[in-house]
């Protein structure tokens, strides 16, 4: 995996309304390896713990860390990732999902 670049991060920030579909999605997105196959580990995963100004009741974020924004991208756009794995989430909850650029 090559260094070019800053590090990328994958910011999710999700309402989960249907907790079967998310556990599906989460085993096969891990039976996947699809993280550690672009260079990628989770840095956070989990719900507010004190929301402090203006944070949604339900609202949970999910932070992963790449190498670069190629990886990222590559996690993301992969045939498998947009044909076997996010499929299982779809009527899951809502998403918002963004990729961002820096150092930590």
């Amino acid at each position: 995996m090559s260094d070019a670049g800053p590090k990328a991060y994958l910011l999710v920030i999700a309402r989960v309304t249907d907790r079967g579909k998310m556990g599906a999605y989460a085993k096969a997105l891990a039976d996947s390896g699809l993280y550690a196959q672009h260079g990628g580990f989770y840095r956070f995963i989990g719900p507010a713990a004190v929301p402090l100004e203006d944070w949604p009741q339900g609202q949970s974020v999910v932070l992963a860390e790449f190498p670069n924004r190629a990886a990222a991208e590559a996690f993301w756009f992969s045939a498998t990732y947009q044909n076997d794995v996010k499929p299982l989430r779809d009527g899951a909850g809502e998403f918002h999902v963004a990729l961002f650029e820096g150092t930590a």
